[in-house]
């Protein structure tokens, strides 16, 4: 008896220095794609395809979203990409989020923005309005993700997460979130991070923002 199915966003997660082994399967089922990364990316899309109908077809009310890294791709790898610099679900997950949700293969996607509005390699309201715009000639819902763990937490990089406990970034990301008809709500990740002492102020808003 499960409401939903969500998936996060580790397609296909490798690194530098931690690659992954599959090149011995690429020689086997990879001889129709022009780059391993073509066939790397059908894999993904099979497996969306392949659990969204299963999950209709079973049991049509239970809902199947996937919650991937905000930045679908770059602008300057492609023209319908974000005006971001981040690491790019499609060229490094290896995952077309955006042909999921024009696919219509999902009920709803909750794209991971982890960044402040001042982030300029990966501004929060640039990706939430790029979002916005995939999902509005669709039916497929758009929670946002938001960095709640990072709230209150020092970084050079991003040093708006402890002004005045977080409030006022986390206000504007919501007040965003609001302002937008395409944005059904929010997801704050993760859960644990609302019983610790550096994200207590922001606790506090919200709590007067959204009701005890």
């Amino acid at each position: 008896p499960v409401d939903g199915v969500q998936f996060d966003d580790y397609f296909y997660a490798e690194s530098a220095g931690s690659t992954l082994n599959d090149s011995q399967t690429f020689r086997t089922y990879g001889q129709g794609f022009a780059s391993k990364a073509d066939w790397r990316r059908h894999n993904t899309q099979q497996l969306i395809e392949q659990v969204s109908r299963t999950i209709k077809q079973l049991k049509p009310g239970v809902e199947f979203g996937v919650s991937p890294a905000g930045v679908w791709r770059n602008l300057s790898h492609d023209p319908a990409g974000s005006d971001t610099r981040g690491a790019a679900a499609y060229d490094e997950a290896y995952a077309d989020t955006r042909r999921w949700v024009q696919m219509g293969l999902l009920d709803y996607i909750a794209p991971q923005i982890y960044w402040p509005f001042s982030r300029q390699a990966a501004r929060y309201d640039v990706l939430a309005n790029w979002w916005a715009n995939v999902v509005k000639p669709t039916h497929t819902r758009l929670y946002i993700g938001v960095a709640f763990y990072k709230v209150g937490e020092p970084s050079k990089n991003e040093p708006d997460w402890t002004v005045n406990g977080g409030v006022p970034e986390l206000k504007k990301q919501l007040d965003l979130n609001e302002s937008v008809p395409q944005i059904s709500g929010t997801i704050l990740f993760r859960e644990n991070y609302l019983n610790q002492p550096q994200t207590q102020e922001a606790v506090n808003y919200l709590r007067s923002r959204w009701g005890s």
